[in-house]
């Protein structure tokens, strides 16, 4: 007894149908969503840049020191012995006065 069968290939729909079908919309409904967005995410990423280096411009040494503490919280600096004495000995001079200019701004 021999049995034959055909191929028979049935595409899968593709993503974008299925994401049609699933959010309701149409394919160009969904393109012009992407571009609004994609076009807002540029903007913000202009308007970010521009405002940093306009701060990097005036602060050079502000914007040095906050990148050196970032670097050292991103690496796993604060699990250290060293890294718990700056931040302890950071808090103790920044934030006396950071709620000295708290109470000057409140007035």
């Amino acid at each position: 007894m021999e049995t034959t069968t055909k191929n028979t290939t049935v595409n899968p729909p593709r993503a974008s149908e299925r994401v049609e079908r699933s959010q309701g919309g149409t394919p160009t409904e969904l393109r012009e969503a992407w571009t609004g967005a994609s076009d807002a995410l540029s903007k913000l990423y202009e308007h970010a840049a521009s405002d940093l280096q306009t701060r990097v411009r005036e602060r050079p040494y502000a914007a040095l020191a906050t990148a050196a503490g970032i670097g050292f919280v991103l690496g796993g600096g604060l699990r250290s012995i060293t890294g718990r004495m700056l931040l302890r000995t950071t808090a103790q001079v920044v934030v006396p006065g950071l709620l000295a200019t708290l109470r000057d701004t409140d007035q």
